[in-house]
């Protein structure tokens, strides 16, 4: 499982008039690292879109092979036209690639610069050098981020926000990290509400009417959050023993699904196993309460929920085991599933589908559609 994990946001606006805006950004995962790609099409409106999204896309499909960030500029220059009045390019970019250990890639063209936030408060520039590819200047960056850091990424939008109007020559890049001085201590990291206050405040500046397309991506580097789930007694009772260990030995957060398997680990705990009240109304069978566990719940019917839930979507207004299920698994980076694949003699002869009874083929449902999802699962089977 990795140790370290991203929270990405982002907030965009369109140019006053138009239906779609000139910006676009793509964030893309490697085995190690995410990508994280944000494009400016010159002028606004769908050509403008097109050109961002064909920059965004490359940058994301070389980002993702073997080519060093080198190549990918190169390739990128030599791919994007070049407006032959002005001999400027159709759009600009900013690439960063942030690897699971910390360390980061940066490259930028013709782009406002990429802030900092240290420890999530504190706002510096990223200090870049200059290369020339193709006759271009590229900024350049290597650095590590700690544990807390965001990295705020910006379009020109944001830069020029108010100009002409409220602020005669727009916000620009000292004014934004003024505000990012100001706002960012009382958010703590929080992404959302970082991209959010960002381009609102650009917004205000506009009055409303934005004279540019804006783009603010908010990418937060952090401890990975782990959830162990345990189902099901083992193939053997002698196996017990070391399927119980190696779900209390795993850090993060732990679910219990099953009734069999709650009595288990309780008479393994030695501790009580209690009736947890608060979705008795609900159509599921009720969950339970064992000290030192997130969750506790029915089985297989609650498994089964949790994967149509996410296959389907959620009932409005619904509450029961298998959201509140869902909320942990959903909060998790990284997940385990610890499976047991004993039959139940509970489940003999009650008239429903024998597939729902094959624990295995629920988990790893619900493990495929979590992993589409973007989180990383394993399955172990006792």
């Amino acid at each position: 499982m990795k140790r370290f994990a991203l929270d990405i946001a982002t907030r965009q606006f369109q140019k006053h008039g138009e239906d779609i805006a000139g910006d676009a950004f793509r964030v893309a995962q490697t085995p190690d690292s995410t990508i994280i790609s944000v494009s400016d099409g010159l002028g606004s409106g769908v050509k403008a879109n097109v050109l961002a999204t064909l920059t965004v896309e490359v940058a994301c499909g070389l980002s993702q092979g073997d080519l060093s960030l080198e190549d990918i500029v190169e390739t990128l220059i030599a791919t994007l036209p070049v407006c032959k009045w002005r001999s400027i390019a159709y759009s600009t970019f900013s690439v960063v690639r942030i690897y699971d250990t910390g360390r980061v890639t940066l490259a930028e063209y013709d782009c406002p610069p990429t802030l900092k936030l240290a420890g999530g408060i504190r706002p510096e520039f990223v200090e870049t050098f200059e290369r020339t590819v193709r006759d271009r200047n590229i900024r350049v960056a290597y650095f590590r981020m700690q544990p807390g850091d965001v990295l705020v990424q910006y379009t020109d939008g944001i830069v020029w926000a108010g100009v002409g109007q409220k602020l005669p020559m727009g916000w620009q890049e000292d004014g934004i990290f003024q505000f990012l001085s100001a706002t960012a201590p009382a958010l703590r990291g929080d992404c959302a509400a970082q991209a959010n206050r960002l381009a609102e405040q650009a917004l205000e500046y506009w009055e409303g009417a934005p004279g540019d397309d804006g783009t603010v991506v908010c990418a937060r580097y952090r401890k990975a959050r782990h959830a162990v789930l345990l189902t099901g007694p083992p193939s053997s009772p002698d196996r017990l023993p070391a399927m119980l260990q190696d779900f209390l030995g795993r850090e993060g957060t732990r679910l219990v699904c099953g009734g069999t398997t709650a009595h288990l680990l309780a008479r393994h705990l030695d501790v009580p196993l209690e009736v947890d009240d608060r979705f008795l109304d609900s159509d599921l069978p009720p969950g339970g309460k064992i000290r030192g566990m997130d969750l506790v719940t029915e089985g297989i019917l609650t498994l089964t929920r949790a994967a149509e839930y996410l296959r389907r979507g959620i009932p409005p207004g619904r509450s029961d085991a298998a959201t509140c299920l869902l909320d942990h698994l959903m909060d998790a980076d990284g997940i385990t599933f610890l499976v047991g694949t004993a039959r139940n003699p509970a489940h003999q002869n009650t008239g429903l589908p024998e597939s729902i009874f094959l624990r295995r083929v629920v988990a790893e449902e619900l493990a495929a559609q979590l992993r589409e999802r973007g989180k990383e699962v394993d399955l172990v089977f006792y």
